[in-house]
This record gives C-alpha cells, structure tokens and sequence, in this order.
C-alpha cells in the first residue's frame, strides 16, 4: 500500500508539473533578434508582387515586368532568373512542396513546375472579358486549391471576378456574377472551417477604390466589410497558422461566432494593412517606412526603409517565414530596385 501511494503521488506530481498537459500551450513572444541582409534581383523597374516557398533553401518570386526575368528562384546561395515560352506576365505563384508548385499568368493559364520544368495545366476561360489575370493561389493539398483573380470589364477595369477552384486536377470557374472586383487573396480558416476573400473594387466613373472581405459558403458570398482603398482604412486578410487573421483598417481580428474579434490595435499612423505571422505572438506588420513586429504585447521596428519618406512608398509584396530565418519581398519605387530582405536569427 506504501508503495502504490508512493506512485500514485509521483504520478500526479509529474502530470501537474507538465505545461503541456494541464492546457493549451501558449506561444512565448516571437523573437526580433535578427541579423539582416539585403539581396538586390535583377532587372530596372521590375516589382515582384509574389512570393512562395518550400524552405530557405528554395524560393520563388515573380514579376509581371521584364519576361526574361519573371521567375526568380533562390537555392540558399545565389538568385537564378529567367522566362519561360507561353507564360505572359507570371503572377500567382504557390506550391505543396518543391516538386509540385503551380503559377498562374495574365492569360487565365496556370502552370505546374515537377522539380524540373513548367507545363501547362489548365486555362481558365472568361465570359464577358478578354482573359483572366491570376493574382493569387492557395489551398490545402496539390489536388484541392484556388486560383484567384480578374478581368478587365467594359472600361477596361479589372473587375470581373475570378475565383477557380481546383480540385482532383479539374478546374472549375465559380459563379461570381454577383461580384465585382479583383479578388486578391482567399484563404480557408481552419477555426470555423469558412472561406473568406478580399476583393479590391478598381474605381472609375461609377465608385471609388475599394477593399472588401467576403465569406463564401454552400455557394453564397456574404459582405463582411469594407472600405475605401487608403492607407489607414484599407483591409486586407493574412493567413497565420492555419487562421484567418482580417485587418480592418488599424485593428488586427479574428472571426469567432460570426463575429470579428479585435486581437490588437496598431496606433502607428504608418501602418499599411498588410501583415504575415508564425502565431498570434509573432506578427510582421508592413509600415510606410519600414517592417515592424508584434510579439503579443508590445510593435517595435524591425527596419526602416533606405527610402522610406518617398512616394510611391517601398512596399512589401510578400513573405516566407522560417523557425530561424525570415523573407521579405521588397519593392522600392524611388530606385526602381526589387529587393529581398534577410532576418536570421542570431
């Protein structure tokens, strides 16, 4: 009996003693201990808007300017470029792993690299419009994914909306006739298992710019919000671990209960509404001048900009996080110059 009490009490001790048994682990505050290099890619004027990657060692960008240099790759040691024959003005780039990434260009076409070559593998068709330009793609696994994007509408405007679903290697265009407007990103939560979308509302004669966040459901687009296209009122949505997070305008939320919920407020007026993260503990936050960091609690400056009270400000198009190291790509106007910033962490 003394002994059986004896196991019973170290038992309990150990399990009490065990963070990872009494409740949800809590991420500690991301570290911003980092060392920065600057890589300058090739080509005068050529902004790369998109960025995907499988590991440190494998990165992808892409150009819609310059089609000798559309497609930019990063091995861990130096930048390869080049164009491909048949692919126009490369956008929308993601993969499920360094042999399977697709690509989507201005011609409604999407393209699969194996690890070796581009091929092409399906083009989405337009109804009403000239073609479809590509600006984004995401899903779960190389045999269900989204392709995002638009076409130009009667005053040449891109917003006829594009959102094509990929599943089982067959495409499909979903009716988006009740939209217009460039979708720009789609990403699924995994919290309440619901799509969500933000579509930006290209002006003209009729409406200003807009930015607006959509739910998707059984085939039902619902408006969650939106606001005109300026710095400090502009939304955007950013996927971090499997979660949707929104930006609306200078507050940071999730959507809990069909709700959104305020996670944190960015009271920097140079916040930009774009935002890439590791956990809720771990946010980058783009700025008009620079890149800065959200660790839970407190949003200090990772950088400043080598150009940074210039306009059209230098921008951050894209990211590819790491346990230890961190990519940002980065446009800067003022040069002309396409950048890749650097962080590892010491």
């Amino acid at each position: 009996m003394i002994t059986l009490l004896f196991l019973i009490t170290v038992l309990t001790t150990a399990i009490s003693c065990n963070p990872n048994l009494t409740g949800p682990y809590e991420n500690p505050p991301g570290r911003r201990d980092y060392v920065w290099t600057v890589d300058t890619l090739s080509g005068l004027n050529c902004q790369r808007s998109r960025m995907w990657s499988s590991s440190p060692t494998d990165i992808w960008a892409t150009s819609i300017s310059n089609w000798g240099v559309s497609i930019s790759h990063y091995n861990g040691f130096k930048w390869t470029y080049y164009g491909i024959p048949g692919i126009i003005q490369p956008n929308a780039i993601y993969g499920f792993s360094s042999n399977d990434i697709f690509l989507g260009d201005e011609n409604g076409k999407i393209w699969k690299y194996n690890g070796k070559s581009w091929t092409l593998f399906t083009q989405i068709e337009g109804e009403g419009t000239a073609y479809f330009l590509f600006e984004n793609i995401w899903g779960e696994s190389l045999n269900d994914f989204y392709a995002v994007g638009s076409g130009p509408d009667e005053e040449g405007f891109f917003n006829v909306s594009c959102i094509a679903h990929c599943y089982n290697n067959h495409c499909i265009k979903l009716n988006t006739d009740s939209l217009k407007g460039d979708v720009v990103r789609l990403y699924k939560n995994k919290t309440d298992n619901k799509i969500y979308f933000r579509l930006t509302k290209i002006g003209g004669i009729a409406h200003i710019d807009s930015t607006i966040i959509y739910e998707y459901t059984n085939g039902q687009y619902k408006k969650l919000y939106s606001n005109i296209e300026t710095k400090g009122l502009r939304s955007d949505i950013s996927l971090i671990n499997d979660e949707v997070y929104f930006i609306l305008g200078n507050q940071i939320t999730k959507r809990i209960n069909n709700q959104f919920q305020p996670i944190f407020q960015v009271n920097n007026l140079s916040f930009y509404q774009r935002i890439w993260g590791r956990n809720s503990k771990d946010i980058f936050l783009l700025m008009t001048d620079g890149l800065a960091h959200y660790n839970g609690s407190t949003i200090e400056y990772l950088f400043i900009f080598s150009k940074s009270n210039e306009t059209p400000w230098t921008q951050v198009y894209g990211a590819a996080l790491f346990e230890n190291d961190v990519f940002f790509l980065v446009d800067e106007p003022p040069t002309g110059l396409s950048l890749v910033y650097h962080g590892k962490l010491k």
